[in-house]
């Protein structure tokens, strides 16, 4: 693949031109993308091929690799896809038409409104010959279009903001919701700090937070996403953090995480985002995205 070039004069180019070569370039990213995944499973088929004289340690070692690459391209996909929203987000709008979609032609006065209806006699005072009055019949007015919008994906989506807010050890972060698609992932106002997910399907979960430490503390901690009633994720690392850094001022933390929620409860799973700490921390700031696969 050859390196990526800019035209000359970039910065003489129109708005419109910008936002296309933003996309242009996010598409091919996605290609990208694309071929680290096709030469994975390239490297798989090898693997399987002379699989009879591997031994069980080499292919659970395959196995990790190919598992790792598969989320961390599965964590660039979400990035560019928000991306991809933000960028959309300033592309202009189509203009209405001015014009309607047919001419319209003005009745003639010399017929009749209703045929059927024999017209009345011209009154005595009257010289010029009396023509009924004939109402303007107008067609249908042509529907505006509807403005520019991105068509929304059919897979569920959960987009969350926090509010300042001291986070207690144990506690769990209330959220409020920013938009949402799909009946998959839910999230309800009378329990601010849960969001319900539906198990057997996966998600990917990025959170961003702005924490400080309200007095000087040592030691770690770290930042859980629990699922109720079965505890936290089995196969999703913690977000590990050291408390004496989050004392000389706020500090940004940003974890993406693929879930497999438990199906063995029969019901719906509750996630939530729980501190593991001795202190309480002061979030300035909090985000949280979640996106079906």
């Amino acid at each position: 693949m050859s390196m990526p070039s800019f035209p000359k004069n970039g910065a003489d180019m129109t708005r419109e031109e910008a936002l296309t070569m933003i996309i242009a370039c996010i598409a091919m990213e996605e290609l990208a993308l694309s071929h680290i995944l096709n030469a994975g499973g390239e490297h798989l088929q090898f693997v399987l091929g002379a699989l009879p004289g591997m031994s069980s340690q080499d292919v659970l070692a395959v196995h990790k690799s190919i598992a790792a690459l598969v989320e961390s391209v599965t964590h660039n996909q979400l990035l560019l896809k928000n991306k991809l929203d933000h960028i959309l987000e300033f592309v202009p709008r189509p203009s209405e038409p001015s014009q309607p979609a047919f001419p319209v032609q003005p009745p003639d006065p010399s017929q009749p409104a209703f045929p059927s209806q024999p017209p009345s006699p011209p009154p005595p005072s009257q010289t010029l010959p009396y023509v009924p009055a004939c109402p303007m019949q107008y067609p249908a007015p042509v529907p505006r279009p509807d403005p520019y919008r991105v068509l929304s994906c059919q897979k569920s989506s959960l987009q969350l903001t926090g509010q300042k807010i001291l986070w207690n050890p144990d506690g769990r972060l209330p959220w409020r919701q920013r938009s949402r698609s799909g009946r998959d992932i839910c999230w309800n106002g009378h329990a601010p700090e849960q969001i319900f997910l539906n198990p057997g399907k996966t998600y990917v979960v990025q959170y961003t937070l702005n924490v400080c430490a309200m007095s000087p503390a040592e030691g770690t901690g770290s930042i859980l996403l629990r699922q109720s009633p079965c505890g936290a994720f089995a196969d999703t690392q913690p977000l590990c953090l050291a408390l004496g850094c989050l004392t000389h001022g706020p500090q940004t933390l940003h974890h993406v995480s693929v879930l497999h929620p438990c199906i063995n409860s029969g019901c719906g799973v509750e996630l939530s985002l729980v501190l593991n700490a001795k202190t309480p921390l002061c979030v300035e700031r909090a985000e949280m995205d979640i996106v079906e696969l």
